[in-house]
């Protein structure tokens, strides 16, 4: 949002500075009190306009804000803009003028403040540099004049890292900023109009009229009051409760649109909402930002109202409280698909409604914007589908519970342009029909499925190429979710250009059970098949799996989960060259679902548990079913002996 300055109430007068585009100010706000703790730098100041300057200086300034739009910038603020870019090199400006259309009061507007940028309040450097600058402004004369520069000057405030300091506050030095930009890449100077137009005692060695100022040109027809800001109504009228609803919300609809069900007091509801609207030629405004003809940058917070210029304007309202929405993109603004999130939990039950708030008229509005409202209940099984061309995806209609474990499937084929099919993984296209998982097809990126924006890696339902990991039977990939809070889940393709897609997936999400207690089983070492589980174990939920004993492997070899011995050797080794297999695998092993883990020992040294022969390992299956142990061996029938194995759930 624009620089914007406003003259609160109170016994001080103090300029508020709103919601401002990253720009750089002064290092002052460093310390507090309006003490200056840094040691001096070693660097040039600005140049003086003057050798010398007699005793008589101007008074500290009062504040002048913004009372007319001069969008031109004034000669005082250039000339000590360019001083100041000689002295501190590496610094750059972000500006003087700023668009009367744009949002908010600032003297921007009318070309008496300069943004000094090229600053972070990080970096030591940056501040040594803004602490030099501000020691020359405020540093007493030859004559014992006090901050004699801002005087000459006409300076009537400076902000920098969340501190601000006024001419007309004086007395109480540096004091805690608390506007939207807290000023921490750039300093903001403003100026009094004799100090911007260079009539000052700094340019003319003369003082100047600080209190002077050009009055406003009179108005020629009268500007209606602003419209109120949306409030809550007394009572809600009751309805069944809400699951799953969206709502359609014109933007030239005076009393907003009403629920069809109604909302649970203290019940969590995700309100995702998205669209544009105009509000004004040639502006245009989503749930949380706009831009103006004049201005084409979105920005969060904007004013549209004359006489309303400190309010944050054309937000989306729900039973009179402002929605603060987080953007889809990630970023303030989601200038792509305009889309907007918040968990919102209602303080009281009923049917809510939704308004926007534009203070100045909604007969030139036009356009919509679409809620959807999702009750943030926890389900056993979800099912949805996502349609590739959705840029933000679709939300579950229901929510996944904090610290539970979720087996998610993806399902189905879309068209994503350019001659190029994708399911939840792999990709083929019209030159290559063969399915492969690493095919980079845009801006050096494969298509995936995304889950709350973050890429997860699926295991494919039917696998025939296991070199690709794709499936190219059923299109079908499986994954865990274990989410952090009590929320729905976000599913997109993941395109950066999705208008040419076509076609859609399908979700589905269901809870796995947790696994209680010990299943214990014996595995029979001369059976190839060794022992399946009488339980069926749930993806990514983690078991202890611990196996005890020995067997006989072959004539003269005795074996465990990991280790073995032979008659000329007596001792245990968990790599035994005579018990390598035709094609080089380590035989005699426990296999867990045809894969062989490394086993470690309960007791022991190194590889080998030599006294107990008792192994342990944390396994969490990939996909939900029964879990197979089995040794590995290219001749069991000459095997002898059984391994105890006891599964339970890990700590």
């Amino acid at each position: 949002m624009p620089d914007s300055h406003r003259r609160p109430t109170g016994t001080t007068p103090d300029p508020t500075h709103r919601r401002a585009p990253a720009r750089v100010l002064i290092a002052l706000l460093l310390v507090l009190a309006g003490v200056l703790t840094m040691v001096q730098p070693a660097a040039a100041a600005p140049r003086k306009a003057r050798s010398s300057y007699p005793r008589a200086i101007e008074p500290l300034a009062r504040y002048q804000p913004q009372t007319m739009c001069s969008p031109r910038a004034k000669p005082g603020v250039s000339d000590l803009a360019a001083r100041l870019l000689r002295a501190y090199p590496g610094t750059r400006s972000l500006g003087i003028v700023r668009a009367c259309a744009a949002g908010g009061r600032s003297e921007h507007k009318e070309g008496r403040a300069f943004d000094w940028g090229g600053l972070r309040a990080s970096r030591a450097a940056d501040r040594a540099k803004v602490q030099n600058f501000a020691t020359w402004l405020f540093a007493t004369d030859r004559h014992g004049n006090k901050r004699a520069m801002a005087r000459r000057l006409g300076i009537q405030y400076v902000i920098w890292n969340k501190r601000i300091w006024g001419s007309y506050a004086a007395s109480s030095g540096w004091r805690r900023y608390t506007g939207a930009n807290p000023h921490t890449d750039h300093v903001h100077i403003s100026f009094t109009w004799a100090g911007a137009n260079k009539r000052t005692s700094f340019w003319t060695g003369k003082v100047g009229n600080v209190a002077a100022a050009p009055k406003p040109p009179p108005r020629s027809v009268s500007i209606p009051k602003p419209r109120p800001q949306p409030v809550a109504p007394a009572t809600l009228p009751s309805g069944l409760p809400v699951t799953d609803e969206i709502v359609n919300l014109p933007a030239n609809a005076a009393g907003g649109r009403i629920m069809t069900g109604a909302l649970v007091a203290d019940q969590p509801y995700l309100i995702e909402a998205s669209g544009t609207f105009t509000y004004a030629r040639n502006a245009k405004a989503d749930a949380e930002c706009s831009r103006t003809a004049a201005d084409s940058t979105w920005r969060r917070d904007r004013s549209v109202h004359r006489l309303d210029p400190v309010s944050d304007h054309l937000d989306l309202y729900v039973d009179g409280v402002d929605l603060l929405a987080q953007a889809d993109s990630g970023y303030r603004c989601d200038t792509t698909n305009h889309v907007y999130r918040w968990m919102y939990t209602p303080r009281r039950s009923g049917r809510v409604t939704f308004k926007i708030w534009d203070p100045t008229t909604l007969r030139d509005n036009a356009g919509s914007l679409t809620m959807r409202v999702i009750k943030s209940a926890p389900a056993d099984t979800l099912s949805w589908s996502v349609s590739s061309r959705a840029g933000a995806g679709r939300m579950s209609p229901g929510a996944l519970e904090a610290g539970e474990t979720y087996l998610a499937t993806v399902t189905g084929v879309v068209d994503t342009g350019g001659a190029v099919l994708s399911d939840a993984e792999c990709t083929a296209t019209t030159r290559d029909s063969v399915w492969r998982r690493q095919r980079s097809v845009v801006d050096g990126d494969d298509f995936d499925v995304l889950v709350d924006r973050r890429d997860v890696t699926g295991e494919p339902a039917s696998q025939p190429d296991p070199d690709e990991r794709c499936d190219p039977i059923t299109h079908s990939y499986s994954w865990v979710l274990r989410p952090q809070e009590t929320r729905p889940v976000n599913v997109r393709v993941d395109d950066p250009s999705p208008r040419d897609n076509s076609g859609s997936l399908l979700v589905q999400i269901v809870r796995q059970p947790r696994i209680e207690g010990t299943e214990q089983l014996d595995v029979d070492t001369s059976d190839p098949a060794g022992a399946t589980t009488a339980r069926v174990y749930p993806a990514g939920q983690t078991m202890l799996v611990r196996v005890s004993g020995t067997y006989a492997i072959a004539p003269g070899v005795t074996a465990d989960a990991e280790c073995s011995v032979t008659g000329s050797d007596q001792t245990w080794r968990s790599s035994r060259p005579e018990l390598a297999g035709t094609s080089g695998q380590p035989l005699g092993d426990l296999t867990v679902n045809g894969q062989l883990p490394d086993w470690t020992p309960v007791s022991g040294s190194y590889r080998c548990d030599r006294v107990e022969h008792t192994y342990r390992l944390r396994w969490t299956p990939q996909t939900t079913g029964p879990l197979v142990l089995a040794v590995v061996d290219e001749r069991h029938t000459d095997n002898a002996g059984t391994l105890s194995v006891t599964i339970e759930p890990a700590g």
